[in-house]
């Protein structure tokens, strides 16, 4: 070995050694840096041929010429980055839906005197006090307070939904507009970091900033990278490129419909994440579409029973000034085809307490019930015309067997029988323009319109319709009242038929309003219950997922992450490895020095 190859080992070695201590200074430099990929220099033995100055068969030697520079890279296992980037998406997911819903639980919560199944159950004890005291105007004011309650209270819940849906599609735009910003920011570090390695000069401060910017990204969007060597990373969405070389395609928000969407740019595809997962706008564009709407349906669904149910027991009963038939709630679905009972327009129709029907209609009815069960008032007939032969009461076991409604059985007390409610049956007749024939239109006391055309009232037992339960049935005899002359061909005459169902001071309709609404604070709890389901199902993902985002950032941490000891270690062994070098240039100076002396 030549006194050169001495001074071409050692100071190849010297430049070797001192890339790796200056790889192993930035790495302690940056140990705390965020998203910063711990450097490593590797070497490889140098070997060059040698030929001799004056061979004159071209023979060679081989021989050593020191060490060099292999390999400068930044460490990064891109399998872990893939797993940490999913699984911060799927937390990140979770996380924002338990917000939302828990928002939601604690309106819809039910400990408390304010909550839907507390109004609902208030609303239940009053009509079941009224029942007890139908007088008291005291209880009355009770009932219409507790009733304002109920009706506050989905007021409430129908304007915290609207303002968290709100809320959520502000903070889903705002997502979308903070994914655009960095998509475009990875698409112009691609072009950075292509423009650097095209230069011989790789820039990893570069590549650290793009990774870190696609971890920013995996909160929001279930973001997947694939690297290619000739233009960067390459972004996908759901299989939707979103960032490819320099150039990124932006998510747009589509307001047309009933429910925003998130749009991959001009395509038209939209972004439909999957029942869990998804990022933050995965989460807030389902719970848009999905999770809010549907509370929102069952809660209106809730109220619309409400309504129905209490205004059905309602009008079955009397109120102090005597009315009948009048509903508790005001009635929205029955204003035409489109419109609806709803949390948000449910309201009373009762002024004051005197309005409440508590007790069934005292009109009808006595505790003999076999004299006057039944009623009709003639109307438009008078005495003297065919239809004077109506009977006016409906006697059990009549003897002659000709009573005018017919029904198969009522009890000594004049209610009827199996699930008939009676009650005032409004009856118009029409002239038909067949011999001995009339139509008959029955309004019912429940609102329902029948008509029967073409009755024949020459036929003895010809019956109209009035009730039927499925069982029982209430007929009106009209072949043994009517004539075809009593109607004229342009008339229209009208007369009612009351059937009693109750007894006078009978208050089941304020018991039987009080068992409809404790039944429906079942449904009250069911709702807040299933959001509670729910946020603890996204608080049990969060966790999971943000085990196994720890668990695969340690992992990363391990691979690719700065060990502040390991690197001092490695500093110390690479000083002497330095000093080692140093000692070979040393030695090959005082060998060239010796041979000079020797020389002269």
């Amino acid at each position: 070995m030549s006194v050169n190859s001495l001074f071409d080992i050692g100071s190849t070695s010297l430049r070797a050694v001192g890339e790796k201590i200056d790889a192993t200074s930035q790495n302690i430099a940056n140990a705390e840096s965020e998203g910063y990929r711990r450097r490593r220099v590797s070497l490889s033995s140098r070997s060059v041929a040698a030929t001799g100055l004056y061979a004159s068969n071209g023979a060679q030697d081989v021989t050593s010429s020191g060490v060099g520079v292999e390999q400068f890279e930044r460490v990064r296992d891109g399998m872990l980055v893939a797993a940490r980037n999913e699984a911060r998406s799927s937390e990140s997911a979770a996380r924002e839906e338990g917000r939302v819903l828990g928002v939601l639980e604690g309106a819809l919560a039910t400990d408390t005197d304010a909550g839907l199944s507390a109004s609902l159950q208030g609303l239940a004890d009053g009509f079941s006090n009224l029942a007890n005291n139908p007088e008291s105007q005291g209880v009355r004011e009770s009932v219409l307070g507790r009733a304002r309650q109920l009706t506050d209270t989905f007021g409430r819940l129908d304007q915290r939904l609207g303002e968290l849906t709100t809320n959520t599609e502000n903070a889903l735009a705002s997502n979308v507009e903070k994914a655009n910003g960095l998509l475009n920011k990875v698409a112009s570090l691609n072009e950075q970091i292509e423009s650097a390695r095209a230069g011989g000069s790789p820039d990893y401060a570069a590549e650290d900033q793009r990774d870190q910017t696609v971890k920013e990204l995996s909160k929001l969007l279930p973001v997947e990278a694939q690297e290619n060597r000739s233009d960067g990373y390459t972004l996908t969405v759901d299989g939707m490129t979103v960032v490819q070389g320099t150039e990124a395609t932006n998510l747009e928000m589509d307001e047309s419909g009933d429910t925003p969407a998130v749009e991959f740019g001009k395509t038209g595809v939209e972004f439909t994440p999957g029942a869990e997962g998804g990022g933050e706008i995965g989460a807030q564009a389902r719970l848009l579409n999905d999770t809010l709407p549907g509370v929102q349906s069952d809660l209106n669904a809730l109220a619309d029973d409400v309504v129905k149910e209490v205004n059905a027991a309602h009008r079955k009963g009397a109120d102090q000034n005597g009315d009948t038939g009048e509903n508790f709630f005001v009635e929205k679905s029955a204003t035409g085809p489109t419109s609806k009972n709803t949390a948000g327009n449910i309201e009373l129709n009762v002024d004051g307490p005197k309005d409440i029907a508590a007790v069934a209609t005292p009109a009808l009815g006595t505790p003999g019930g076999n004299e006057t069960a039944v009623t009709i008032d003639q109307g438009d007939f008078s005495d003297s015309s065919g239809a004077g032969n109506i009977e006016d009461r409906l006697t059990k076991n009549s003897e002659s067997g000709a009573s005018t409604v017919e029904v198969s059985d009522i009890t000594d007390d004049g209610n009827l029988p199996g699930d008939l409610e009676g009650g005032t049956f409004d009856v118009t007749v029409k002239n038909n323009t067949a011999p001995d024939k009339l139509d008959f239109t029955i309004d019912r006391p429940d609102g329902s319109t029948s008509t029967e055309t073409g009755v024949d009232v020459n036929s003895d037992g010809t019956t109209i319709r009035l009730e039927d339960d499925g069982t029982e049935t209430i007929d009106l005899d009209v072949g043994t009242a009517f004539q075809d002359a009593d109607v004229g061909p342009t008339e229209t005459k009208e007369f009612s038929v009351t059937v009693d169902n109750s007894l006078p001071g009978d208050t089941s309709p304020a018991q039987n309003i009080a068992d409809r609404a404790s039944n429906l604070t079942t449904d009250a709890t069911d709702l807040a219950a299933n959001v509670g389901t729910q946020v603890q199902e996204a608080a049990a993902k969060e966790e999971a997922q943000a085990a196994v985002g720890e668990r695969v950032q340690a992992q990363i941490e391990d691979v690719s992450g700065v060990s502040v000891d390991q690197q001092l270690s490695s500093l110390i062994e690479q000083q002497q490895q330095f000093a080692a070098s140093a000692q070979v240039l040393t030695t090959a100076r005082e060998v060239s020095s010796t041979l000079l002396s020797i020389a002269r």
